[in-house]
């Protein structure tokens, strides 16, 4: 029992006994509360098996007045008026006087009020992740230690009759008047911009502005309906159910009520429309929070209102201690509406997406399948090795042309990050605490290994107090005994709390190796390798053999959920104690340059631009796009004006290319609205170059060794 400070105290009896209840019926656990009229909590008992509770009520010297309430059990030491309300418990108002010592309140509830608390519990569970995209690769960390807070908004039933009669007008228009569909479909309304994706499939709202769950489960069967935008698929189905529903029917009767109820019938329709028209139409009620975990997981039990009995719609907000001194809301996407999970199927897996960039992110919880004691050589930055020749199993076997490049057929350049993981095992039973990552060119000896020396380091959040605190754990490079150059294994957990990934590319990061410095002199092109070693705490090399450690590389291509594994000496990457992997390294630049446009042999005038032409003539264009070594693309086009008349693009193979238009195609093709074929005698050209390198260094292109050329020139006649 609860009470507050009080000069005087008042002995309740509540007598609630549960009416129609039969002897093996399961039965709510039941609670009787007492609130002042301002809406403190000023006690509570619980109810025991014959309907009866007796507590004290702390209450001040005068007379005043008291809401007794009888519902579902609460495990809140300081209930909540509002909550149990909505969760159907009912209420008496009292006075009490002054002379007031004893009270008894009559309170028997029918089984159409108690039967209905026993269907109210809902186990929601998700995870809030943190989408991070960089050069066009998307990355979802795990966002730890933050506080998700979940609301139930009113059902569809009480928002409809409290929509203002001009946006029941506007419904009945759509749907009298259907919206035509859009060809190319296009999203609706086009003046609201989408937020960047992808997004991933599944039930619940798409983080795009008009993004809500499907439109009619049994009408729709495409697997994309599940995240729902007004798009021209929706509107689709709008038609399709407004063509032959009773929806349709109460839209041209005229009846506002037959109206209203009809809307409240189709709901699952009619969500994304009022999302368009009336977005700000939701009202919502905090029902419970949760605290998401280490790989960003957050689960607890609410409880569903009493007026929305079957399934609950859902909001999520999310906070986070930034900094160790305030609270900063990192997801709370609007319009609500938009974003509410209508129909939360209890016990389902909610997806929320942040892309705050204050948001703290914890190290990625993919589990790994190896055998026992491996050491997994996971990635260059952020691509995997299953897509690099020589280290992809499904790859096939490599040729000298392709070893050590991508999938794609490009090479690697710039800064590269090796990325390892380590089964806990090898520091907590085995001893082995340090790891070592040398290079060398393809044709060096293994005595010619270079160690990579650049800083490593992880991030760790944990609390202080009630304030979340970001450090950095350093891994090396450290010194023991005769061997330096060493990193520190990360153990399984830090020194407090969890790792955190606030930087996605440093944070998994192995090791530096820069191949542009290298050895002091730049790989511009060829292949190298890079070994992994073992060590003990003491500085000794470790024998894989005797300690049964095993190395492994990735089989899935896909490093945020479980990662399969191919033991990496059945491809012939196992060496001694060591695992090495060859990759083909070029950094060198492209070229670009644009041949003067000419017509028989004449050039454009160099001075002025112009190019005279007869009335059959055509025009001769030549660029150069190259790279030494072939490892680029190239994109080509000519506008007039602001029309493009030509474009062209491709792997730059030998790197000289032309083409040869005829001068009424340059004058004519692509006009404008409003342009009268052939009126355009004189015209300005435009011809432009841009040559990229496909290097990358696994996490981004490395558009550094690209090149551009631009040329103008007019057509004139003679």
């Amino acid at each position: 029992m609860a009470k507050a400070p009080s000069n005087r105290h008042l002995a309740l009896s509540v007598s609630a006994p549960l009416l129609d209840a039969q002897g093996t019926e399961t039965r709510p656990a039941t609670m009787a509360y007492a609130f002042s009229q301002g809406g403190r909590c000023v006690g509570f008992a619980a109810v025991d098996a014959k309907g009866q509770a007796t507590f004290d009520v702390a209450l001040g010297e005068g007379p005043t007045g008291l809401r007794v309430l009888v519902g579902p059990a609460t495990e809140d030491k300081q209930p909540n008026l509002e909550d149990l309300l909505r969760r159907g418990a009912q209420e008496r108002h009292l006075r009490v006087g002054v002379e007031d010592a004893r009270l008894k309140v009559e309170l028997p509830l029918g089984p159409d009020l108690w039967r209905p608390w026993l269907l109210g519990r809902c186990l929601v569970k998700g995870t809030l992740q943190k989408r991070v995209t960089l050069d066009g690769i998307t990355v979802d960390m795990p966002v730890c230690q933050a506080t998700v807070e979940i609301y139930e908004v009113d059902p569809i039933w009480i928002l409809i009759p409290k929509l203002p009669r001009d946006i029941i007008d506007r419904i009945r228009d759509v749907l009298v008047n259907p919206i035509p569909i859009p060809d190319p479909p296009v999203d609706f309304p086009p003046s609201f911009p989408p937020v960047p994706g992808p997004f991933p499939p599944g039930p619940g709202p798409d983080p795009a502005p008009f993004a809500l769950r499907s439109l009619n489960r049994q009408a729709l069967s495409t697997p994309a309906m599940d995240t729902h935008r007004v798009d021209a698929v929706a509107i689709s189905a709008l038609h399709e159910a407004s063509g032959s529903s009773a929806l349709r029917f109460a839209a041209l009767s005229g009846s506002d009520q037959a109206f209203r109820q009809a809307l409240v019938d189709h709901a699952q329709l009619i969500r994304p429309i009022l999302c368009w028209l009336h977005p700000t139409f939701v009202t919502m009620t905090r029902v419970g929070t949760a605290t998401t975990d280490d790989c960003g997981h957050f689960r607890t039990t609410i409880w569903k209102g009493f007026f929305n009995p079957d399934q609950p719609d859902l909001y999520f907000k999310a906070t986070q201690r930034l900094f160790g001194f305030f609270d900063i809301t990192i997801y709370a996407p609007t319009p609500i509406a938009c974003h509410t999970w209508w129909d939360y199927v209890c016990g389902t897996e909610v997806s929320l997406y942040t892309t705050h960039p204050l948001a703290i992110t914890c190290a990625p919880c993919p589990p790994i399948i190896a055998g026992d004691n491996w050491v997994l050589f996971m990635a260059i930055g952020n691509f995997p090795l299953s897509k690099i020749h020589g280290t992809g199993q499904a790859l096939g076997a490599s040729t000298p042309a392709n070893l050590g490049l991508t999938d794609g057929g490009a090479p690697w350049g710039g800064l590269l990050r090796p990325r390892l993981e380590f089964d806990n095992s090898l520091r907590d039973s085995l001893g082995v605490k340090y790891y070592r990552l040398s290079w060398k060119r393809d044709a060096e000896p293994d005595t010619a290994y270079k160690h990579l020396n650049g800083a490593v380091s992880r991030h760790y959040a944990h609390m202080i107090g009630t304030d979340l605190v970001l450090d950095a754990y350093p891994l090396g490079p450290v010194t023991k005994g005769a061997e330096g150059n060493l990193f520190e294994i990360p153990p399984t957990i830090p020194p407090f709390g969890q790792w955190s990934i606030p930087d996605a590319v440093e944070d998994t990061t192995s090791g530096k190796f820069n191949t542009v410095a290298a050895d002091g002199t730049p790989i511009l092109d060829g292949k190298v390798q890079i070994r992994v070693e073992l060590f003990d705490a003491a500085g000794a090399a470790v024998n894989i053999g005797a300690k049964g450690i095993r190395y492994f590389v990735p089989t899935s291509t896909d490093l945020s959920g479980t990662v399969h594994t191919v033991d990496a000496a059945t491809l012939g990457l196992v060496a001694g104690n060591t695992m090495v992997i060859t990759l083909h390294v070029n950094n060198h630049s492209c070229s670009a340059s644009i041949a003067p446009p000419s017509i028989g042999g004449t050039v454009a005038d160099p001075c002025c631009g112009v190019l005279k032409y007869g009335p059959s003539d055509s025009v001769l264009l030549a660029w150069q796009a190259s790279h030494p070594e072939g490892f680029a693309t190239y994109s080509f086009g000519v506008v007039r004006g602001v029309s493009g008349v030509y474009s062209s693009g491709g792997a730059v193979g030998g790197g000289a290319f032309s083409v040869t238009r005829t001068v009424d195609h340059l004058l004519n093709d692509n006009l404008p609205g409003g342009c009268v074929v052939g009126g355009c005698p004189v015209a300005g050209f435009s011809e432009n170059l841009y040559v990229a390198a496909t290097a990358t260094d696994g996490w981004s292109r490395q558009s550094q060794y690209d090149a551009g050329a631009v040329r103008a020139f007019v057509l004139a006649p003679k």
